[in-house]
């Protein structure tokens, strides 16, 4: 579920595909019976490795060798957003799209022979309420050094069965002590909404992600802006990359008063139409946020406001990803995301490796977002003090003043397109 930002070191969350509900029907027994001839050469190749095969400390099993078969197979799609999972890997997907997994709650930091250094606690979790810090350096998981740990093995030995405890051995540059902190893991719920006044009429909602039920959220703070006065609404789909089809339809019902948000097609070439459902929040002003971060359930809202007319999209273009995969789960508890349809606009344009292109353009060539994060409850002022200290390991001390002191340029005309807007009003 925790992925690694390669160009930081950070594991934050990250999902890019769209998961549509329904799971396509597919015959086991028709299956096997006409691919025989080809499952009995995966079997003789398997055979033959177990006998022949030398080089490695430990003999592969059929369940390695099968799973590395299907992995085989899946990479031969040549498509990146068609996987094989193992039961673990599957797992840890699911709790990236739902939004919340087993653990002790907290965004972290790892470096190559460097001990876990905690970039910020994840609100109302146990190590938010131990009182675990933004740059606490957690030295040791149940006694074992992390030094040598990679991100994943550390996220791994934190995660874990609810009500089981995990210690921590923590050290605090500014107290100079270290200490043992003992937690017991709970059920983290993620959270990617936030939402602020802009002045006294403007609100501002960011999506970062759309996880399972994230619509009760954006409807929740969309209701609190306009109860607060905001006559225009910025929507930050930035760097969001998917999530869940349904809630991509919920959430541009809100700001669509009638007609069909997208239609899809799959193997057979039918038609599948998702038509606005829900509230109408009204013909307010609206500006859409995105870049080419946003992509898929992203694309699905952006792309039915720009058909409709509904608002202006400002930023640089989308990533094109137009498609539409499923979970397929498996008997023995693995599984595999295959793509089951592409998805095409009100207006039946396909943006699959196009993108959308914003109705103005303002570029951002310094990744400005990239380092805000993608979880939302955390500690505002402590995980900007640490964007600002990756920015400059990442970009170096002089451009990352640069890169500071500019601020977030898309939001800034944004703002600036929006005034100009209730001006007219």
């Amino acid at each position: 579920m925790i992925k690694l930002l390669r160009n930081t070191g950070v594991a934050l969350l990250l999902s890019g595909v769209m998961i549509a509900n329904t799971v396509p029907s597919y015959s086991v027994d028709n299956g096997f019976i006409s691919n025989i001839k080809e499952l009995k050469e995966l079997s003789d190749i398997m055979n033959i490795i177990k006998e022949n095969h030398v080089g490695t400390e430990k003999d592969p099993t059929n369940t390695t060798l099968m799973q590395g078969a299907l992995k085989g197979m899946m990479e031969s799609l040549d498509d990146p957003h068609s996987n094989y999972f193992t039961k673990e890997e599957l797992e840890s997907f699911k709790e990236d799209i739902e939004g919340k997994y087993a653990g002790v709650g907290m965004v972290i930091q790892k470096k190559s022979d460097e001990p876990l250094i905690v970039v910020s606690p994840i609100e109302d979790t146990p190590a938010y309420l131990a009182g675990i810090r933004a740059k606490d350096k957690i030295i040791a998981i149940d006694g074992e050094s992390t030094y040598k740990l990679t991100s994943e093995q550390s996220v791994k030995k934190l995660k874990g069965e609810p009500g089981t405890s995990v210690k921590l051995t923590v050290y605090r540059e500014e107290a100079k002590e270290t200490k043992d902190v003992e937690l017991k893991r709970s059920i983290i719920q993620l959270k990617y909404v936030k939402s602020k006044m802009i002045g006294k009429d403007i609100g501002y909602l960011r999506l970062t992600q759309f996880g399972e039920d994230v619509y009760k959220d954006v409807r929740k703070d969309l209701e609190s802006l306009l109860k607060k006065g905001a006559k225009g609404i910025i929507l930050d789909l930035r760097s969001n990359p998917g999530g869940s089809l349904g809630q991509a339809v919920k959430i541009s019902s809100m700001f669509i008063p009638e007609g069909k948000i997208v239609s899809t097609k799959g193997k057979t070439g039918e038609e599948e139409i998702a038509y606005r459902e829900g509230k109408y929040f009204g013909d307010f002003p609206l500006i859409v946020l995105i870049n080419e971060g946003s992509a898929s359930a992203s694309e699905i809202v952006s792309g039915a406001i720009k058909d409709y007319k509904r608002g202006v999209l400002i930023g640089e273009k989308s990533f094109g990803k137009g498609s539409v995969q499923t979970l397929l789960p498996l008997p023995d508890g693995d599984g595999i995301k295959l793509t089951i349809a592409k998805y095409y606009t009100p207006s039946g344009v396909s943006i699959h490796g196009k993108g959308i292109e914003p109705d103005i353009l303002v570029e951002e060539k310094d990744d400005f977002l990239f380092f805000n994060g993608f979880v939302t409850n955390v500690n505002e002022d402590e995980t900007k003090e640490n964007r600002n200290e990756i920015i400059k390991e990442v970009k170096g001390e002089e451009e990352a003043k640069k890169i500071i002191s500019k601020g977030d340029i898309q939001l800034d005309k944004a703002v600036e397109e929006m005034n100009k807007l209730l001006q007219k009003k």
